[in-house]
């Protein structure tokens, strides 16, 4: 009898499951398009940058298409509005020689047809970037050569960083934000680990490194954090998902006022 029961259990669970397959039905080309909006403002000249694009289909290219026809504006804390045209580049706006003061607040307006989208961000101090070098670490696969970045935290202030590397004038992929909760007031050595560790990211002799140190406020570190810990479904979840905007009006994307300093090195 116990057996009977234990394969009529069996065929149950084998209709059930059946019965639940057409229910799974991942649509993944109805959601609806987006627009993406990536803004940079540095308190360099030259650094102000504007891509606007639409989010695509799951099974689309990810080719960069620009969206052209925007208008885009910039404006300070003193209400002094700065046009940001576009180049020749589709969905590229840039300004040779806007660039933002530390401390200073900044409000986004971008408006495309109909549709509009504002942003503000604070740009913050500048923290000063002391060193940037080589340092070697043992993991599951041997030896291998990370960059890292000294500079010291401002005491009793709450601040945000991102890193960029470049391996031979080629962006790394490392998506790296923290922030100062364990090291207020200390001297800092950051390790830059790459989006994943294969050979191909493996830093090697006469490799010419590129650091970038941006100090940028917090919104904009959530979204980072969370590009880095969501929208490759980790953490806690299950399915890659938009990252935080702080963005108004139903665009993806960020605005960042930020300030920037590089150094560079050779492997050795």
């Amino acid at each position: 009898m116990n057996n009977l029961r234990y394969i009529f259990s069996l065929i149950a669970i084998v209709v059930c499951l059946s019965s639940c397959e057409d229910v799974i039905d991942l649509k993944l080309d109805t959601a609806a398009e987006k627009y993406v909006i990536e803004a940079n403002l540095t308190d360099q000249a030259n650094g102000t940058r504007v891509l606007i694009s639409k989010t695509k289909s799951f099974k689309s290219t990810n080719d960069f298409a620009g969206v052209s026809g925007a208008v885009v504006e910039i404006e300070d804390q003193q209400g002094n509005i700065t046009r940001i045209t576009e180049s020749t580049n589709k969905g590229v706006y840039t300004h040779a020689t806007l660039k933002g003061i530390p401390t200073q607040t900044y409000k986004l307006k971008i408006t495309i047809g109909t549709e509009v989208f504002t942003s503000t961000c604070v740009m913050p101090a500048v923290v000063p970037l002391e060193d940037v070098y080589q340092f070697e670490l043992s993991l599951f696969d041997g030896p291998r050569i990370f960059t890292h970045v000294k500079y010291t935290d401002p005491i009793g202030v709450k601040n945000f960083y991102r890193f960029i590397e470049y391996k031979n004038s080629v962006y790394t992929k490392s998506i790296m934000a923290s922030n100062d909760e364990f090291t207020d007031g200390k001297q800092v050595n950051q390790t830059i680990f790459p989006y994943e560790f294969t050979d191909e990211t493996k830093l090697k002799k006469g490799d010419k490194i590129k650091l970038e140190f941006l100090t940028i406020d917090e919104p904009v570190y959530k979204y980072w954090f969370s590009v880095d810990n969501g929208a490759q479904g980790g953490g806690d979840s299950a399915a890659p998902v938009n990252p935080v905007t702080n963005i108004k009006g139903g665009a993806i994307g960020y605005f960042s006022a930020h300030t920037i300093q590089s150094k560079e090195y050779t492997v050795k």
